[in-house]
């Protein structure tokens, strides 16, 4: 039941971001980072590109970082591409360190990454973040 309603919030934040729609918050308890992805480069993405967003917890050296939340896009239009990132409001502590990484995929080829660590949420860091992807 909690992954059908985690897909629920997703599917509704997928919406939201590429509707430009607000999402309404269950009981206050999710919030959302929001921004948009972009890249310096003028050519087109090709049709099967996959645009994936991850909002993850950075807080721990020589480990993997925690992924928090993550929006998978199969983008409709050129840059910028809006995204949201929903998560529990309980799960954000505010001694903690929190970034937002994205890839653009198509097929098993890699065309843009994050190259630098966008911070959000805590240490005066704002739940709104624009990427700037470059190409590996």
């Amino acid at each position: 039941m909690r992954i059908c309603f985690s897909s629920f919030l997703l599917l509704c934040a997928v919406g939201s971001a590429q509707g430009g729609g607000a999402t309404s918050t269950a009981a206050g308890s999710e919030s959302m980072v929001t921004g948009t992805l972009s890249y310096r480069e003028r050519i087109a993405l090709p049709p099967d590109a996959v645009v994936r967003v991850q909002l993850r917890d950075v807080s721990l050296m020589d480990v993997t970082a925690k992924l928090i939340s993550e929006q998978i896009i199969q983008p409709e239009h050129p840059v910028p591409i809006p995204f949201a990132l929903p998560y529990q409001a309980d799960d954000i502590d505010e001694r903690m360190t929190y970034s937002v990484f994205a890839t653009i995929r198509s097929g098993d080829r890699l065309l843009f990454v994050t190259d630098r660590s966008y911070r959000v949420l805590t240490h005066g860091n704002s739940d709104r973040v624009e990427l700037i992807l470059v190409q590996p």
